[in-house]
């Protein structure tokens, strides 16, 4: 059992819903999830589309979406809602939405003064403006399985940190239900027929074709996690080292300039596929990027959006001056935003690089 299973809250939320004492309460709390939708779609003979699915989902869950695309819709918001409706939580999100501190991508909403069956029981709004639409797909899946964990129940919504493990419990979820797999398998194989790894360009493919309103990141991940080959998926940003970020949250000053330490570029964010988890494929979360990778490259050079070569991770080296383990891979990475992300796949011994 991995450690993000033995959280307080993730054991919490599965006995909630009935699942207490499964082996793996996240396998167990994605594979309740996916029951409840399995049976929605076969109650009506099927789906064509994951916007159908999100139509279908939605209406059993009593969910009607609001997005916020300009300032005036937070106006219109709060006139429909907070003035016309009296549900008083309506007038202060806009605040809640602006914290940069923590920043907030939707919030779920029970509303108080409306029938118990009423199809917008629940209200999501999704921000929608600038760097944030890129996330609106799964934002709005996001919101969705709050709902389908049944932890929305309460009389304001939560405005939690991404941190938070609930939060990224959701964000499993939202990737399991709407990257669904009766859509999403026969996507990807397709796209993979005669292929011998998988590429940025399959990806965006698979995306375009069958799920044209997710961000090419998250459909990345979904393809990523489907990958019968080992596999790593990485986010590589400046950070400081965990002792030195320690001692910055304490306060302390460097009387000496050239002591300060300085952020580094890392792998903020690791995600192993199964089939990595079982051979061995891994890179150690929060390790330093070599400045021979290729990450490190497209990250410090302007000229360069994106690359795939080949690489060694022997080459990785982490605290102690240890490496990570001889292994020849294919990285494929580009730009996004203020980081790198990166698919890093295993070479089989004998293909020539």
């Amino acid at each position: 059992m991995s450690r993000f299973a033995m959280e307080p809250d993730i054991i919490d939320l599965a006995t909630q819903l009935g699942l207490g004492g499964a082996a793996d309460p996240v396998v167990a709390i994605l594979d309740s999830c996916r029951r409840r939708i399995d049976r929605w779609v076969a109650e009506v003979g099927g789906i064509s589309s994951i916007e159908r699915l999100e139509a279908l989902v939605a209406g059993k869950l009593q969910m009607f979406f609001e997005e916020i695309r300009s300032e005036a819709d937070f106006a219109r918001i709060k006139d429909v809602y907070a003035a016309g409706k009296r549900d008083a939580v309506f007038a202060a999100m806009k605040m809640k939405f602006e914290d940069e501190g923590n920043p907030t991508y939707g919030a779920l909403v029970r509303r108080k003064n409306v029938a118990d069956d009423a199809p917008d029981r629940y209200v999501a709004v999704i921000d929608c403006r600038g760097d944030k639409l890129h996330r609106r797909f799964f934002t709005r899946w996001h919101e969705i399985a709050h709902r389908l964990t049944t932890h929305a129940d309460l009389d304001e919504p939560v405005y939690r940190s991404e941190h938070d493990p609930l939060e990224q419990m959701m964000d499993r979820v939202a990737s399991h239900v709407g990257f669904y797999e009766p859509l999403f398998g026969p996507a990807f194989d397709r796209e993979m027929v005669g292929r011998s790894k998988l590429t940025f360009e399959v990806v965006e493919l698979i995306r375009r074709r069958a799920f044209p309103e997710a961000s090419f990141q998250s459909a990345l991940v979904a393809c990523h996690r489907r990958l019968a080959e080992p596999a790593v998926y990485l986010e590589a940003s400046e950070a400081f080292k965990a002792e030195d970020r320690r001692e910055i949250n304490r306060g302390r000053q460097w009387l000496i300039e050239d002591l300060r330490p300085v952020p580094e570029l890392r792998a903020v964010k690791v995600f192993p596929n199964d089939a990595a988890k079982l051979k061995g494929l891994f890179i150690i979360p929060k390790m330093r990027i070599p400045e021979s990778s290729q990450v490190h490259r497209i990250f410090c050079d302007d000229t360069l959006a994106s690359g795939v070569t080949s690489e060694n991770l022997g080459q990785w080296e982490h605290s102690g001056g240890k490496r990570l383990a001889d292994q020849d891979v294919w990285v494929e990475a580009r730009k996004a935003r203020d980081r790198v992300i990166a698919l890093v796949q295993a070479i089989p011994v004998g293909t020539d690089l």
